[in-house]
């Protein structure tokens, strides 16, 4: 039974790299044919199917996050991903890249909120820390590599996070009015503020500890940041009722309370680390000690 579903697994595994590769291709393809949203897309869905072979390799021998070669694969192609998905935001925010194919979508199509909703999965994905256990050879360069990929994952976050707020203003004046779009750009802001408060108390759990002044500083960033992306999304909802736009103000309405509610999460509860996620950095701390 065991050799049976070892060989299912290895079929799969196959199946996994064989799929990855031709998305990695297709992506390469769209962009050098200036497909640049399919590219994305697929740049996407090849790191989702990285995650998925990391997944199938923890069941067998040779683990993939233990520091090895597979692990700096991970993390290299997750970074090069979160890199190019920042560029192609930028670019299309301030108007550089234009839609291409007009029989899909429509001149107004904005498809810089939707690089970074392909980038807030990157970005959760690289400041996930690799679990501890005894069948990874070597406890203290898996961490020296989970550490590399969260710092990888929190500089990216904290970049999409200020063009959360960037795009749509922006993108109004340069890259055309999609309020599905700037919607979207808007009520991600809390998301990445999260990965980037993650991977702060994951790689400097000392420094902000609650009541020390960078955590309070922090705090403060956290309260503005959602404060303003807030405001920006209920200038947009007032703008949309002025145009009797009323799905248009429906999905402002949304991005309004998400970070309405996360401003008064950050205001009255604060910014700790929950404590389902503190017994996983206390774990952590752990293997850092008995090395």
């Amino acid at each position: 039974m065991n050799a049976i579903s070892e060989t299912f697994r290895i079929l799969w595994l196959i199946f996994l790299w064989f799929g990855f590769s031709f998305m990695i291709l297709v992506s390469l393809l769209s962009f050098i044919f200036g497909d640049w949203q399919w590219g994305a897309m697929f740049l996407v869905a090849s790191t989702i199917g990285l995650s998925a072979i990391d997944t199938v390799l923890k069941g067998g021998i040779g683990y993939e996050s233990n520091g090895g070669l597979f692990h700096h694969f991970f993390i290299f192609v997750h970074s090069i991903s979160a890199v190019g998905l920042i560029v192609l935001t930028v670019l299309t925010a301030f108007g550089v890249l234009r839609t291409a194919d007009a029989m899909l979508w429509t001149p107004e199509t904005n498809f810089a909120s939707w690089y970074m909703a392909g980038g807030i999965f990157i970005t959760y994905f690289l400041i996930q820390p690799t679990e501890p256990n005894d069948d990874i050879p070597d406890l203290q360069r898996m961490e020296q590599m989970d550490r590399l990929s969260t710092r990888v994952g929190v500089i990216s976050a904290a970049i999409f996070t200020v063009l959360c707020l960037v795009v749509p203003l922006t993108s109004f004046m340069t890259a055309g009015y999609d309020p599905a779009a700037l919607a979207v750009a808007l009520f991600l802001t809390p998301g990445f503020l999260r990965v980037v408060r993650e991977g702060l108390f994951y790689l400097h759990s000392t420094r902000f500890e609650e009541g020390t002044d960078r955590y309070r500083t922090l705090r403060a960033m956290c309260i503005g940041v959602a404060g303003l992306a807030g405001c920006i999304a209920l200038g947009y909802v007032g703008y949309s009722l002025v145009r009797l736009e009323w799905l248009p103000a429906l999905f402002f309405a949304a991005s309004v309370a998400m970070n309405g509610w996360s401003v008064k999460k950050y205001v009255t509860v604060g910014i700790s680390i929950p404590e389902e996620e503190e017994a996983d950095s206390s774990s952590h701390a752990s293997v850092q000690e008995a090395e």
